[in-house]
């Protein structure tokens, strides 16, 4: 499998099959490729479906993964590349959870910046590298369509189930659940908005990598539905978000550039609205939400700069920050106002906690791959060589990227995928774009 600067639309071959993995009369027979990609599947299930549900056999199943990830694993320049930038982010995590344990940070908290902070990420860059490497980033987005549809249905029951049988019923999805249906909105608290923030945002930008048209429409439809009723601002602006960075880069992307766009919106466009169009009438007929209240509670949620509560914690990590001249109070350190009772180091605005925690310089250096990803990418539109898989990975991971700004998922290991996967998926296959601007 080839990942050089390759132009191709489509994602490099996979190699083919070794003799030796034939078993009679021309079968394949089970092996450690086949065991990698199914405990693969099975992770991708439990963090993009059900993240935080069982998160046990979710840190077992990428542990495993990470193990059958390990026989197979090849340094290729662009990854050697990130793996050096992900070791700076190591050091300066060290180092801050020293400063933090000299501003007596709990050693709970210092054993959860490990785990998040440097296990972690290496973990799914090297599960997604070696994912990437077998079955290519286009298979893996056939894989993300399936998930999708997943989440929503799972969203679909958790509904069904709370307005049916209770909170009890739902624990599994989110202990202490609640639903919120009134005067027209609808809210919930379930986990999988998460997953749905990166996965609304890829493919309204990137509508044709669903190539069945029917599931495309059902699958935009859904993801529409779910935002609506999910409540949650991040959730429901990476919709028309997604769409709008699509639209942007859909004239420099690998295959659009000859088609005019008057063509690509009859392509593309107008499923897309019709999808919306079901969406929006199957929720007023059948439902009592109404789209205006909505997305006016939306307009003022964001107005009002997330809430009072986020702002408050905003005003007291800016006053943490001026405290400590922007170099870092250390990490598991916590400021006056305390957002989690259990966990009072953690913080959902993780932009200001990060720059309270490392200071300017740790903080710069934590997002220098997600800042030479943004240059990579815009260098490949530039040059009007962006694969169509890779402005579904960017569009996702800007929707993520900025939900991390009122909510903690980036802090998360079950959700750590979606911030990691564009990353890894970029790197291996155009090393050079980093380095010098695309021919």
């Amino acid at each position: 499998m080839n990942f050089g600067n390759d132009p191709s639309s489509a994602s490099p071959a996979l190699p083919a099959a070794p003799p030796e993995l034939l078993g009679g009369a021309g079968k394949y027979r089970i092996t450690a490729r086949h065991i990698f990609l199914g405990v693969a599947f099975l992770l991708l299930l439990l963090a993009v479906v059900i993240p935080n549900s069982l998160p046990v056999p979710t840190a077992a199943a990428m542990g495993l993964a990470f193990f059958l990830a390990l026989p197979g694993m090849r340094v290729d320049p662009g990854f050697r590349t990130l793996l050096a930038l992900y070791a700076a982010t190591v050091i300066v995590t060290v180092f801050y959870m020293v400063v933090g344990g000299m501003h007596d940070a709990p050693l709970v908290a210092l054993a959860q910046v490990f785990a998040i902070y440097i296990a972690s990420p290496l973990l799914w860059m090297l599960i997604a590298h070696s994912l990437l490497r077998w079955i290519g980033a286009d298979r893996l987005i056939d894989w993300l369509a399936l998930l999708s549809l997943l989440c929503a249905l799972s969203v679909g029951v958790f509904f069904y189930l709370y307005l049916t049988r209770g909170a009890a019923a739902v624990a599994f999805f989110f202990k202490g659940a609640n639903v919120n249906l009134n005067n027209g909105f609808a809210g919930a608290t379930m986990h999988v908005y998460g997953s749905l923030i990166f996965l609304c945002g890829a493919f309204f930008s990137s509508p044709e990598l669903i190539r069945n048209r029917l599931l495309r429409f059902a699958l935009l439809a859904m993801l529409l539905a779910s935002a609506l009723t999910s409540g949650r601002s991040a959730l429901i602006l990476s919709v028309p978000m997604g769409w709008l960075l699509g639209l942007a880069l859909m004239s420099r992307t690998i295959g659009n550039t000859r088609r005019s766009a008057f063509t690509q919106l009859v392509r593309y466009g107008l499923p897309m609205l019709a999808a919306a169009a079901a969406a929006l009438f199957l929720l007023q007929a059948y439902t009592q939400i109404n789209l205006s209240t909505v997305l006016s509670t939306v307009t003022d949620k964001v107005a009002s700069g997330g809430g009072s509560a986020r702002v408050q914690m905003g005003h007291s990590l800016l006053h943490g920050i001026l405290e400590n001249g922007g170099f870092g109070s250390g990490h598991g350190v916590g400021v006056d106002y305390v957002s989690d009772p259990i966990h009072p180091w953690r913080y959902e605005l993780v932009w200001m906690a990060t720059l309270y925690r490392v200071g300017i310089f740790g903080t710069l250096v934590y997002a220098l791959p997600f800042l030479l990803y943004f240059i990579g990418v815009l260098r490949l539109a530039y040059g009007r060589r962006l694969p169509a898989r890779h402005k579904f990975m960017f569009c996702g991971l800007v929707c993520a990227f900025l939900a991390t700004n009122t909510n903690p998922y980036i802090e998360a290991f079950a959700f750590q995928w979606m911030y990691v996967i564009p990353l890894v998926a970029l790197f291996i296959e155009y090393p050079d774009c980093f380095r010098k601007a695309p021919e």
